[in-house]
């Protein structure tokens, strides 16, 4: 008889997020503001959806603004667009340059087991040219598609008070 050990990835389904604006390639890079239980990210938004997200002007740069409420975890590092297929849930869907939420998370069941009740804690991924967020939140909301970087910075200090 022969017995099978699953990896804990196996039960990962990696889902996009097509509410979400998808990351500008070759572009500034995302930053956090975050407080203890709150983190706000923001990043340029890809051109395919200027359109969706706009209008804007022509000399407008855009970037949004993700809420993330309720934060157990969050993380912003490699792998970038480039070494993607490093990260564990590559296998299971994941893509560059969008954004995924991961039903049945291993990683939010992980920290589920170790913490305190509550919140129901979803597992959020958005992947960028050279870097990857992840998150454990309970929700997410787009807060703001803005024209430039420092309108979605202030934003999202305004945010996290």
């Amino acid at each position: 008889m022969t017995s099978t050990i699953e990896s804990p990835q196996q039960e990962d389904l990696v889902v996009l997020l097509d509410s979400v604006p998808h990351p500008a390639a070759d572009a500034a890079e995302p930053f956090i503001v975050a407080s203890d239980r709150r983190v706000i990210l923001a990043y340029p938004i890809a051109e395919a959806d200027f359109e969706r997200f706009g209008p804007f002007d022509p000399d407008d740069d855009p970037f949004c603004a993700v809420l993330f409420p309720d934060t157990v975890f969050h993380r912003l590092g490699p792998p970038g667009d480039g070494d993607l297929d490093i990260h564990p849930l590559a296998g299971q869907g994941l893509s560059g340059y969008s954004a995924h939420e991961v039903e049945n998370s291993s990683l939010a069941a992980e920290i589920a087991a170790v913490g305190s009740a509550g919140v129901a804690q979803r597992h959020f991924v958005i992947t960028f040219q050279d870097s990857t967020f992840e998150c454990v939140a309970s929700d997410y909301t787009v807060v703001g598609v803005f024209g430039a970087g420092e309108i979605a910075m202030r934003e999202a200090f305004s945010l996290v008070r």
